[in-house]
């Protein structure tokens, strides 16, 4: 399991609207076009034909509801700054921190990191 699906068990988002959105992004990007990135979400399908791709509506879908989840997340945050449960110094820190890097992390590295997660919005949230 990659760092980054351990982190998606971990947030709103499923695993499936994790593998829509990062091929959406690709899609945005002009990598690739809607309806291979509907192909590609199609592997590991439980529902259906796993032979079959999704239909492009169907894979839309779901980058839709990620992106929801997404927006949501963010009103939270920003609910809870309102409230005082955060604060947005600690909020600035936090996402400085986590952002840093996109290279994939060893086991030992991931662990240490989600340790540290943890222990930081412990501490972050009132």
């Amino acid at each position: 399991m990659s760092f980054l699906e351990r982190l998606v068990e971990r947030s709103s988002l499923t695993s499936r609207q994790l593998e829509s959105l990062s091929s959406y992004v690709r899609v945005a990007s002009g990598e690739i076009g809607l309806r291979e990135a509907a192909s590609l979400a199609s592997h590991g399908r439980r529902k259906g034909r796993a032979d079959t791709p999704v239909s492009v509506g169907s894979y839309y879908r779901t980058v839709a509801q990620a992106r929801t989840n997404v927006k949501q997340s963010l009103v939270t945050v920003v609910v809870a700054l309102r409230l005082g449960v955060i604060k947005a110094e600690d909020v600035r820190r936090f996402f400085e921190l986590v952002s840093g890097g996109a290279r994939e992390l060893s086991e030992e590295e991931a662990n240490r990191f989600l340790q540290l997660l943890e222990a930081l919005l412990r501490r972050m949230i009132v």
